[in-house]
């Protein structure tokens, strides 16, 4: 360095050195601040849009198509009212049941499997399609049909149950609507499909009132069907093999039954005299050792036999008696459910008024709590001793009851119950045999029009389809059976719809 370049550069002291720190302390903190702003404003950005997504989400699953069935757009909100219906009736019918399906109600269904190929979530998923694509079909068919139908009762009711539910959960009603229909759900938008589902329920009423069974079907089906439908009388006498030891040997059980046996034979000329009898069983009531002995057309009255139960070690002496047809009547009544209302007082309105029939029915449609018969005025047609509450059937079924007659029955922890007598219905076998081949026609009806029905999801929000897809390729290239879950109950679904997923 020379002496002049030296002479010229300034000498840094102490003071100099502070000064730049202090104005490198102000540039870095000036930088920071640039920083901080930038991420600042990139983060409210974000909460900004996050937050907006939720009504866009929400229009999107209110309004975009989440899957086609029939031609007609579904949204998501409908896909998660009929889901939503399926696992709640689902869970309310086998909830005892659910821990041996290996099902945890309380979990995530897409994390639990169903079998080695479905979750959980697209079983229930599969469900919803099959119930969607049969209420499309009643839809389609109504709509062809001209049918009109009122739904305005069962909106009101449906509106009144959530709100009541809501407030008894200590919940609003917006909270409670999403709890139990998905996410997306309101109450304004699940009137629409309450009101659809109520007009679909009338027009399968229709149809099923155009199925029943004459007389001669029911008749013809008996004939064929006999020993499901007769009763036998007859007396018994069980006589179980007496084994003492914890782990019996072969010879000391043989030993055991051939003294039961021979306490069988000696009983069997007197078990009549000595035995109980029985009366009224029918084939599937009866035990199953003798069920077939007794219910042989070959019997006789005073037939007896001693007949051995290998699986219950146990000689059973019995004397048959009787098979017949049992002809006891249903009976037809009006039922009006009141919760915790007060019976006596809705017949004392009853009794102040006309006083008739169609009088008690309108106040079922005003007053009773059940929408499965308050449409119809509570009419209960065919009600047996099995199919009503022991309480009920007790007044219906008394030896002493007239047309006319009315009661109010309050049930604690239950309901109360206000009932009209209209009079005694069809034979109980005639009503049982008359719904299987009701239900035998319904069921061919639903098929037939179901089968036409195409499911189209472009959006591949069906995990299921997928499944089948791929198990239908997997056994067309290996020409053989795949082993794993049972898919068929979509076989509307063409391949061009599962490819587009």
């Amino acid at each position: 360095m020379s002496d002049k370049e030296v002479k010229n550069e300034k000498v840094v002291t102490k003071y100099d050195r502070k000064v730049q720190r202090r104005e490198e302390e102000k540039a870095k903190e000036a930088k920071q601040k640039k920083i901080t702003a930038a991420v600042s404003i990139v983060a409210v950005i974000a909460l900004v849009a996050f937050i907006a997504s939720f009504p866009i989400r929400t229009f999107i699953a209110q309004n975009e198509t989440f899957i086609t069935i029939n031609g007609e757009e579904i949204t998501r909100v409908e896909f998660d009212y009929y889901y939503n219906n399926v696992v709640n009736d689902y869970v309310n019918q086998y909830g005892a049941y659910l821990s041996y399906f290996g099902l945890d109600a309380s979990k995530d269904f897409s994390t639990q499997m169903y079998d080695d190929n479905l979750t959980w979530k697209d079983y229930f998923d599969e469900m919803t399609v099959e119930n969607m694509k049969s209420t499309r079909a009643i839809k389609a068919e109504a709509d062809a049909a001209g049918f009109q139908y009122d739904s305005a009762s069962e909106v009101e009711e449906f509106e009144k149950s959530i709100k009541e539910a809501a407030k008894t959960a200590q919940v609003s009603t917006k909270k409670y609507v999403k709890q139990l229909y998905g996410q997306y759900a309101s109450l304004n938008i699940l009137t629409d499909f309450v009101a659809q589902s109520a007009r679909n329920n009338a027009y399968y009423d229709q149809i099923a009132e155009s199925k029943k069974a004459t007389d001669e079907e029911i008749e013809a089906y008996y004939a064929e069907n006999a020993v499901d439908y007769d009763s036998v009388d007859y007396y018994v006498m069980e006589f179980p093999a007496e084994i003492t030891a914890e782990e019996p040997t072969e010879e000391e059980i043989e030993a055991a039954m051939n003294a039961a046996c021979d306490l069988a034979d000696a009983a069997r000329e007197n078990v009549d005299i000595n035995g109980e009898l029985i009366e009224g069983e029918t084939y599937s009531e009866v035990a199953y050792a003798i069920s077939d002995w007794l219910f042989d057309e070959a019997r006789q009255n005073g037939d007896t036999e001693v007949i051995e139960d290998a699986d219950s070690n146990t000689y059973y002496a019995v004397e048959f008696v009787n098979r017949y047809l049992n002809e006891d009547a249903t009976a037809n009544i009006r039922l009006m459910t009141l919760g915790e209302g007060d019976g006596q007082a809705v017949l004392d309105e009853w009794t102040a008024g006309a006083a008739t029939e169609e009088s008690f029915a309108e106040l079922c449609k005003k007053y009773s709590e059940d929408p499965n018969t308050s449409a119809n005025g509570g009419l209960v047609e065919g009600a047996t001793t099995d199919s009503l509450r022991a309480e009920l059937a007790d007044w219906v079924f008394a030896e002493e009851r007239s047309v006319g007659d009315t009661t109010t029955i309050t049930i604690e922890g239950v309901n109360t119950y206000v009932l009209y007598y209209v009079g005694a219905g069809q034979p109980e076998w005639k009503v049982n045999i008359g719904n299987v081949l009701q239900s035998e026609n319904m069921n061919e009806y639903l098929t037939a029009i179901a089968e036409q029905v195409v499911v189209e999801d472009s959006k591949g929000n069906l995990n299921y389809l997928k499944v089948k897809a791929q198990l239908e390729a997997e056994e067309a290239v290996s020409g053989g059976d795949v082993s794993g879950s049972d898919v068929s109950g979509s076989d509307a679904v063409s391949e061009g719809d599962v490819s587009a997923n």
